[in-house]
């Protein structure tokens, strides 16, 4: 057990910070945006998306911080009301910072 902590805290101290920030916006639409502040050390973001009954992210979509909106991506025909969202930082090595909810924490 101690070795496992100790990988995965090697793993979490190569990762850039959470993204900061992170909005989503979708209402009375069949899309859904998100949008976060960039954040140093990024390499790219990853949008996670799961059902609201799922216990694990299933579906995710890498965004690179060199892209003409490293901030922001919209999810075609996927409807804000069916699902729970959040983005995560990663690193040029593949490392990930944890994902992050919209919204402020605690805010609910």
């Amino acid at each position: 057990m101690t070795r496992l902590n100790l990988v995965t805290l090697a793993a979490r101290a190569d990762a850039p910070a959470p993204p900061k920030g992170v909005r989503i916006e979708g209402a009375v639409t069949p899309n859904t945006t998100l949008s976060w502040q960039t954040q140093p050390g990024a390499a790219g973001y990853r949008v996670w998306w799961r059902d609201t009954t799922d216990p694990q992210w299933k579906y995710s979509r890498y965004v690179a911080a060199d892209a003409a909106q490293p901030d922001q991506l919209t999810l075609n025909n996927v409807v804000i009301d069916d699902w729970f969202f959040g983005v995560s930082a990663v690193s040029a090595d593949g490392y990930e910072s944890p994902v992050v909810f919209p919204g402020n924490p605690g805010a609910f």
